[in-house]
């Protein structure tokens, strides 16, 4: 637990000047690459021949790993101002409450407990009830001043987790070179590869190789950007039963640590890594019964080990084969136990949806939808501490950008997986982002790749994408897209402050409609009176009128939408 003393030797405005010295630096860098590969294609338009075509693909993979620098330390000055912005105000506030005690006389340990002063008049009666006095403010002091320490103590584990994961897309720069020979003779992908450069290594793969790392290293492929859609599910559906196992043991090994302690979970984190391990196993369950449901759909990632949460991908239809594709980014309170299977209920109705208006006008062209859930969204109800402290850590998760910027360049090469994995030349991609998840949408397009595959953009319920326009995320004039509910009163206020950048309700995006209507297909649609109802159907069992738009945007109708 964070300490007085410690808070007083704190220095968060050091942090906001690291930050902007480390994006100074990094613009400085992006700047120097850009120039670098501009001069390098000038070199290439006059020269021809092997040499220039070794030179050109060793310039690709080192402007790669460049761009992965680039969007690694971006991540990290965005942590350390966060860092500043969250953790100064909340020790500002623990401090002047110990100050304050401190300044009637009370003392205050460095650990926040309070104790009250002793009182002596001579009257053996007035002192004992002063004394009782005393001892009541000491305790209603202490209870404001312990959870003003937690919660900077949590907003600094979380700032340091932030830093740890932006940190880690570094990865290593010399594994970036080649794939190695595994113990077994068996090529191993590349760590931090693109999704170009893992479908190079899967195509060059023999028959039987790719047979074995399905069956024996199914780990390597299961999340992989760039792996077929269908490679991807085997391999993922045949970990369930060691991730059951896995879990299990850990979740025995916890509970008998609990057990063997006097104290419980009181001074370590047992109590609630286990709360978290037992979630990951409901996980599991919801993620074998959606994958028992849904006999045709592709689990294209299945993460249980790298966050407190469990994350997934599933895809409704093949998006390797689909002329169309959508990509479906949750926000706040969502995860795998308590919202994934809606998700995917939600992908089926908008595909369904797709393929009837491309059937309505004489396109025989086929749609597969994605519930993407590859972060962590912020959750102001965990269950894993009191309802308090989750909701400190889960509201105050929505304005930061540490979750979405770790979510953003994960999104980023998924979308980059899809693109390459089509067996289309260009399919028709559409990023769909709801709530907190239309900001790591939206800054996933601005991730510095060359160049993101996303053909349109829908953003609902939003509390900003950092853009003001379609240019700002790399999408054609009049491809990108906004709704949003005068019911809907809770996320996007963020973005009447402007918080994360200009308010999409007012921006140059396309507007359009979430009212009750007609719909030009002639079906009467409901409107969205709250901010989950947006991707629901509605009481008549018809998708919303924003359900409908955003099918006609997915299925390349946009001419049929209702602004």
């Amino acid at each position: 637990m964070v300490t007085l003393s410690q808070l007083r030797a704190w220095r968060p405005d050091e942090l906001a000047a690291a930050g902007t010295a480390v994006a100074a630096s990094n613009r400085t860098f992006g700047d120097a690459m850009n120039a670098t590969g501009s001069h390098f294609t000038d070199a290439l338009s006059s020269w021809q021949g092997a040499a220039a075509e070794a030179a050109g693909s060793r310039s690709a993979t080192e402007q790669d790993a460049a761009r992965r620098i680039a969007t690694a330390v971006t991540a990290q000055a965005d942590a350390l101002t966060n860092a500043a912005a969250s953790i100064g105000p909340a020790r500002l506030t623990a401090l002047s409450i110990a100050d304050e005690a401190i300044a009637s006389g009370f003392a205050v340990a460095d650990d926040g407990r309070v104790g009250a002063p002793p009182f002596v008049s001579g009257n053996p009666v007035a002192d004992l009830l002063i004394q009782a006095q005393l001892g009541e403010q000491a305790t209603v002091l202490e209870a404001r001043l312990m959870p003003a320490l937690a919660t900077v103590g949590e907003l600094d584990a979380r700032a340091g987790a932030a830093l740890d994961t932006a940190t880690a897309q570094l990865g290593d720069p010399g594994a970036a070179r080649a794939g190695n020979l595994g113990t077994d003779g068996l090529p191993e992908p590349i760590p931090g590869a693109t999704a170009a450069d893992n479908k190079k290594y899967w195509d060059s793969l023999t028959e039987d190789q790719r047979r074995r790392i399905i069956d024996e290293h199914p780990d390597w492929v299961g999340n992989r950007d760039g792996i077929p859609s269908s490679v991807r599910h085997e391999a993922n559906v045949s970990r369930f039963d060691d991730e059951r196992s896995r879990l299990e043991a850990e979740r025995d090994r916890l509970q008998t640590n609990l057990d063997d302690n006097f104290f419980g979970g009181t001074f370590t984190n047992d109590d609630a890594a286990l709360w978290y391990t037992e979630q990951k196993l409901r996980d599991l369950d919801e993620i074998e019964g959606i994958v028992a449901d849904n006999p045709d759909g592709r689990l294209m990632l299945l993460d249980l080990q790298s966050g407190e949460r469990g994350m997934a991908a599933f895809a409704v239809g093949d998006p390797d084969t689909a002329d169309h594709i959508s990509v479906t980014t949750p926000g706040l309170n969502t995860n795998i136990d308590g919202s994934f299977n809606g998700m995917v209920d939600e992908a089926k109705n908008l595909r369904s949806e797709a393929e009837e208006q491309l059937e309505a006008v004489g396109r025989d062209e086929t749609v597969a939808s994605i519930a993407w859930l590859g972060y962590e969204p912020p959750q102001a109800d965990t269950g894993a501490s009191n309802a308090f402290m989750d909701g400190v850590r889960g509201y105050g998760d929505v304005v930061q950008t540490d979750r979405a910027n770790a979510g953003a360049a994960k999104l980023a090469g998924f979308y980059d997986g899809l693109d390459v994995a089509s067996t289309h030349p260009d399919p028709h991609i559409t990023a769909l982002g709801h709530s907190y998840g239309s900001l790591t949408t939206g800054l996933a397009l601005q991730d510095p790749g060359p160049g993101q595959p996303i053909d349109d953009a829908v953003f609902y319920g939003s509390p900003g994408i950092n853009a003001g326009d379609e240019s700002d995320l790399g999408l054609a004039e009049g491809h990108g897209y906004v709704m949003e509910a005068d019911g809907d009163v809770l996320i996007p206020e963020a973005g009447k402050i402007h918080v994360f950048g200009p308010d999409p309700s007012t921006s140059d995006f396309e507007q359009l409609s979430v009212n009750a209507g007609t719909s030009p297909d002639g079906v009467m649609r409901d409107g969205v009176g709250s901010h989950s109802e947006y991707p629901t159907l509605g009481n008549n069992g018809e998708l919303r009128m924003s359900g409908y738009n955003m099918a006609s945007i997915v299925a390349g109708l946009p001419e049929q939408v209702v602004r």
